[in-house]
């Protein structure tokens, strides 16, 4: 084992002789003797010493004490003092330099050892707590979180770079300081205290996971998730520390996924509300179409007859006036309606041929609440060849740019606001897509970020950072791309640009409502209001109606035999599909004259239903017109010529 190094510092050379030998005798190594404050520095640099034995009066410029603080200093190494005069003011100056021993002249050799042992010891128990500490600091400053440890009285001892980066403040402002002034606390907009004083007072750990912390620079609120402690040593507080970490972000991403989980059920709930709407919205149409029906024949019996006068012929005015407005409200709920389906429809497995301007059509309509108060929207829709993609998802990216369009307007101004919808061909044949608005614009500085998912310039809840980015995706499935020109207070050009479909699919051509026989049908609805419309407005038909399916199955098991079984698809107990297959069963060419009816909020089991079978099928709520088209078609084919 090394022995242990000693520097004499003593200009006595006698005196230093006798302390070397003495050294060197209990197996230290004294390996060096100093006269004067110069000759220390020298030879501590030269070779560092464990141990400095330091007379305090020393010639030169410096005295033991100076020489004591500088190696102190400079070398981390104990020293022990000598001297021959123990006065007040020496001890005094002496205790600044934080000496590790005192010793008086003569020195004993027991005290001598005991003094050298006792600073060797001292020394090294101080430089492990160094390490220590060193250690734990380091550790402190390098963490992602911030920490702040308080003394028992509340003052902040220790700030690591990320407090200082959370709060704006650095470590030299605030130690030393009361924690409560340092940490601008915020719940529900009102300032709380720390929860270090609650940690020393109570002796218990405090958790707060969601609270405001004011950043002192900027003024701005920041979520943070902390907890505070008390700092316990042998059941004795000496004071408390504080952990917190930026949950902002974090919190912003949660309410955006909660509010994607909301549109996503907003979507299945649509499907519901749209099939529960058209089953009475039929009802309306149905009955509108065979009140005006009867009242232009009313009308035409009288005046040819002669009978009709000015009195009554107002009064038939008015009724088809209100039957009209009646049939054009129904239309427009039609069409909310059929927008909602088209939103809570499931994705199609593959893309067909869109029609754009169908698509932009629908989106201006799906968003023309959005758009009302804040611009007035204009559109310049030049034709343009199908584009091969689907069209309810082009027709969400659409959605998706006009409210864009729309929120980058402050409401109120309309009139001085415009949206610009436009569809054209490029150069080079592709579909191009403006939507053009005179909004606030984009800066430069986050133009090359908006696409990314989550990101927005909205705030919470209106909007979830991901319309952009689920746009630019979709189109870019379809072999697309999109664009954004803006500049602050110019305006946002969005351009979407698609290529053309290759092909084009022939347009079915439309069915005419021709006179047909009287034919047997069959009827099956849930709703007895649909049973009711509809045996009325077939009267020239011998129709029979039933509320399940599973009795219009039992009217065939025993033989009945009809033309035409019209039945809806969306049932309780038996279904449309249970009700074809089991018909199917019984007889296939009885299967074949099944025509569905449909209100919407397909199961995935009808859904893939109705895409396979070769039956006919109409969609609720449909005109009178368009229900005969149907009946003298299927009819047609059914019967032999």
């Amino acid at each position: 084992m090394t022995p242990s190094s000693v520097l004499i510092v003593e200009d006595e050379a006698i005196v230093a002789e006798d302390l070397q030998q003495t050294l060197l005798a209990f197996g230290y190594d004294a390996y060096a003797i100093a006269m004067s404050s110069d000759e220390a520095m020298a030879h501590a640099t030269l070779r560092c010493p464990d141990v400095v034995l330091m007379d305090i009066r020393i010639k030169g410029q410096r005295d033991g004490i100076d020489t004591a603080r500088l190696i102190r200093d400079k070398f981390h190494v104990p020293v022990v003092f000598l001297t021959a005069h123990a006065d007040d003011t020496i001890i005094q100056r002496a205790k600044t330099t934080e000496p590790y021993g005192y010793l008086t002249k003569p020195v004993r050799a027991g005290e001598l050892r005991s003094a050298i042992e006792i600073a060797l010891y001292r020394s090294e128990i101080e430089r492990r707590l160094r390490e220590r500490e060193r250690w734990f600091s380091t550790t402190l400053q390098s963490i992602a979180d911030a920490v702040v440890t308080v003394d028992l009285a509340g003052m902040i001892t220790f700030f690591n770079p990320e407090a200082e980066l959370l709060t704006g403040l650095t470590s030299s402002e605030v130690l030393g300081k009361p924690a409560r002034d340092v940490l601008r606390l915020m719940a529900d907009r009102q300032p709380i205290d720390s929860p270090l004083e609650r940690a020393i007072s109570e002796r218990r750990s405090v958790v707060m996971t969601d609270t405001g912390l004011v950043h002192a620079q900027t003024g701005a609120t920041r979520s943070i998730s902390e907890s505070a402690a008390p700092v316990i040593d042998d059941d004795r507080v000496l004071g408390a520390v504080m952990v917190f970490r930026d949950i902002t972000e974090q919190k912003q991403v949660q309410q955006q996924l909660e509010l994607a989980d909301r549109l996503a059920s907003l979507g299945t709930m649509a499907a519901g509300v749209a099939h529960e709407i058209n089953n009475p919205l039929a009802v309306v149409v149905s009955n509108a179409s065979f009140v005006d029906e009867d009242v232009a024949a009313i009308r035409a019996d009288l005046d040819a007859s002669n009978a009709l006068s000015p009195a009554i012929a107002k009064r038939l005015a008015d009724i088809h006036a209100s039957l009209t407005d009646v049939g054009s409200a129904a239309s427009r709920i039609r069409k909310i309606v059929a927008d909602l389906q088209t939103f809570s429809r499931p994705e199609p497995s593959a893309a067909g041929r869109a029609d754009v301007v169908k698509a932009l059509q629908w989106a201006q309509r799906t968003t023309a609440t959005e758009v009302r108060y804040r611009a007035t929207v204009t559109t310049a829709f030049h034709p343009v060849p199908l584009v091969r993609a689907d069209e309810t998802r082009l027709g969400q990216v659409f959605v998706n740019l006009i409210v864009n369009a729309a929120q980058a307007i402050e409401p109120g101004h309309p009139a001085a606001n415009s949206i610009q919808l436009e569809t054209r061909l490029d150069a080079t044949g592709r579909v191009v897509v403006e939507v053009r608005d005179t909004g606030t614009g984009i800066s430069p500085d986050i133009r090359d970020r908006i696409f990314d998912p989550f990101f927005t310039t909205k705030p919470v809840g209106v909007g979830t950072g991901l319309g952009l980015s689920i746009s630019r995706g979709i189109v870019s499935a379809y072999g697309g791309a999109i664009e954004i020109e803006s500049a602050p207070g110019a305006g946002t050009t969005v351009r979407v640009t698609l290529p053309a479909s290759e092909d084009e699919e022939p347009k079915p051509a439309a069915i005419e409502a021709k006179s047909v026989e009287r034919g047997r049908i069959l009827v099956i609805d849930d709703e007895p209001i649909v049973l009711r419309t509809l045996q009325r407005i077939l009267r020239d038909h011998d129709v029979t109606c039933v509320t399940e399916a599973r009795a219009g199955l039992a009217l065939l098991e025993r033989g009945e035999t009809f033309d035409m079984i019209l039945s809806d698809l969306m049932m309780p107990g038996m279904d449309g599909v249970d009700f074809f297959e089991k018909v199917l069963e019984l007889s296939p060419d009885v299967a074949k004259r099944i025509v569905f009816m449909t209100g919407g909020a397909l199961t995935a089991k009808s859904e893939v239903f109705l895409q396979t079978v070769s039956n006919m099928w109409i969609e609720k709520p449909f005109s009178n017109a368009s229900l005969a088209a149907v009946i003298e078609r299927h009819l047609s084919r059914t019967r032999p010529s």
